[in-house]
Formats: structure tokens, C-alpha cells, sequence
């Protein structure tokens, strides 16, 4: 990983950020996505998954899903905690600014394509990742998360990331993908699946809930990532000349495709900016907007809409451990 491709922002477990310029809506490279890690991630990958179903297991092999139909997802990876130091005050939790999201491509088969048929009786699917590490009370535990019956079908076990091998840093060579949810639920390094006839309540279930939120009831569990949109040109505190310059960024949502964005400049009302197509359903939107900008100061702001109504907050949200704080996003800089 190079530093002037991601942005460092712990060693040990990895934890980096997409350069916010290079968030311009369109799909990353591998180099250029999040890694985002609770534990140290495992320093061999895992050669084979479990799959139990109804207490058959059966191992699976990465090559034996590439012999199952594949399909691709156009869609954005997003920490549940991406905007948190932006929070007041400050959650605990891994300090990101908003460079924990990537516009990404995954692929690879179907979730219930793989394990088959799920018994009418089970609850949630848990997912085992091959990371492990210590934890209060618990002790040491490997990471893990479930997911419930109206995620299974769009789910799909990922064992290509921009059209080539998942590699080992983002969670290879399987990894659960939720499009549209929170990213603690694409679990890693994937070396089973089991389902379960209760709800789950492994340590990351219970810890990814909003507490002290100011719009969730209490101890809902996180899930459709917020529509957010984000300025990825100019730069916050890029010097530029006079003249007409070209605002431009992403604008994404879990729950609904993005329907409008909307700009300011210096605190003028809101004025729409010119959206490309929609690639995918949980596809990030680039936008743009031109405006001639004189000597002096200037602020620039965005805020986007979906189509089931939701919209940026123009302050940031609150709650216990910094999840999903979706307010507007704001650069200033100055032009001489």
C-alpha cells in the first residue's frame, strides 16, 4: 500500500482511506479502496469455506464458485463509521473522515446459489472471517456477523474486486458482499457459513447499533448505509484562478438510487447539479457543477436526495460510537 494512494490512518490493524479527489463517482482500483480492519487480518489466506446447512457441512473451495453463475455489483463499500471525527463531540471508534467509502466493483456468485436451499425455520445466516483478535468480555473471538432473510438475495460471496482475484488486503480469496448495507457485514476472509433458528448476537452484531442517536430508536442495528454525497474537486484549501471552474464529486445510497444534488456556493440558495447515469442500482452518481468563481474566499457545499425521500442533513448526527453521521459536505478554498 502506498501512502499517496491511500490515507494511513492506523498500522496495526491496517486501517486506510480513499484520497477524497479520487472520489469522483467512478469505480476504483484496487489500490485506491478502503481497507478498513477490527482485527490483524490473517497472514495466509483461507483455502476453503464451511458451508452448514441444517448441520450438513460441505467444504467449498473459491475455484468451485467460479463453476456457479456469476454476477457483478456496480456499488459503494462504505465503514459504518466513514464522517465520525466530523461528530460532536467525537465518538471512540477508528478516527475516518470520509475516506472510508470506495464506488467499487465486486463479483462472483449469488449467496443461495452457493448453500441452496436455507430450512424454513432459520433466522439469520452467521458468516465466520478467518480474522481473529481480543475483545471485552468475550476474550478472543474471530470475527463475525449475521444477516437476515430479506438481505439473502441480493448477497453474494465476492472472489473478484475490479474484475480481478480478490486479493488477501480486502478480504480474499471469499468475502461476503451486502450491496446497499453497511460494510461490518461483507465479512472478510469468509471460512463459514452456519444458520441459526435465533436471532444472532455475536460481539460486532451487538457493537454495530445506534445508541444515544438522534434518530434511531434505541439499539436498532445499523444497516442501509445514509445517502451522502461528497466534493472530490476542488480540493479544501486548493488555491485556484479566476474564472469558471468545474465542481465535481460522488453521491451515493443503500436505501433508494439518488434522485437529485444539490449545490451552494458561499451560502446561496441551493442549485442543482447535472447528475451522470446511473450505472447500477447501488452505483455511486458522479455530478458536477460550473460556476465562475471571483478573487477572494469561497465555500462550496453539496447535499444530495434519494427517491424514497431521504436527504443530507445539514448538520452531522450524533450517536454513541459515530455511525452513519451523513451531514453535508463542505471545502473552502481560495481563488486569486
Amino acid at each position: 500500500m502506498s501512502a499517496s494512494e491511500l490515507v494511513v490512518i492506523s498500522e496495526s490493524p491496517p486501517n486506510a482511506g480513499t484520497r477524497l479527489d479520487h472520489l469522483d463517482g467512478n469505480p476504483l482500483g484496487v489500490g485506491h479502496v478502503y481497507l478498513r480492519n477490527n482485527f490483524q487480518p490473517p497472514a495466509t489466506p483461507p483455502d476453503h469455506f464451511e458451508v452448514d446447512i441444517d448441520g450438513v457441512g460441505v467444504a467449498m473451495s473459491s475455484s468451485r464458485l467460479a463453476e456457479i453463475p456469476q454476477v457483478e455489483y456496480d456499488m459503494v463499500l462504505e465503514c459504518a463509521g466513514n464522517g465520525r471525527i466530523f461528530m460532536d463531540p467525537i465518538p471512540d471508534g477508528t478516527p475516518w473522515d470520509y475516506g472510508g467509502a470506495s464506488p467499487v466493483i465486486f463479483s462472483g456468485p449469488r449467496l443461495l446459489d452457493v448453500i441452496g436451499p436455507v430450512p424454513a425455520e432459520a433466522v439469520d445466516l452467521v458468516f465466520t472471517g478467518a480474522d481473529s483478535g481480543h475483545v471485552d468480555p468475550e476474550g478472543t473471538i474471530q470475527y463475525q456477523f449475521s444477516i437476515g432473510r430479506d438481505l439473502w438475495d441480493r448477497t453474494i460471496l465476492a472472489t473478484h474486486l475490479d474484475r480481478k482475484p480478490l486479493t488477501l488486503s480486502h478480504g480474499g480469496p471469499v468475502r461476503l458482499i451486502v450491496p446497499g448495507e453497511y460494510a461490518m457485514k461483507s465479512v472478510k476472509w469468509l471460512t463459514r457459513i452456519a444458520t441459526t433458528t435465533k436471532p444472532f448476537t455475536g460481539h460486532f452484531v451487538n457493537k454495530y447499533r445506534y445508541f444515544g442517536d438522534t434518530i434511531e430508536p434505541e439499539g436498532t442495528g445499523v444497516g442501509a448505509i445514509a445517502v451522502r454525497s461528497l466534493i472530490s474537486r476542488p480540493r479544501d484549501g486548493e488555491d485556484l484562478r479566476v474564472g469558471r471552474y468545474e465542481v465535481r464529486g460522488a453521491a451515493w445510497s443503500g436505501a433508494a438510487p439518488i434522485s437529485r444534488v444539490e449545490v451552494s456556493v458561499d451560502h446561496r440558495p441551493w442549485a442543482e447539479a447535472k447528475m451522470a447515469p446511473t450505472r447500477d442500482e447501488y452505483s455511486a452518481v458522479p455530478w458536477t457543477f460550473s460556476f465562475e468563481f471571483s478573487t477572494g474566499r469561497h465555500e462550496v457545499t453539496v447535499r444530495a436526495h434519494d427517491d424514497d425521500g431521504h436527504s443530507q442533513p445539514l448538520a452531522p448526527r450524533w450517536n454513541r460510537n459515530g455511525y452513519a453521521n451523513n451531514g453535508v459536505h463542505s471545502v473552502s478554498f481560495e481563488v486569486g
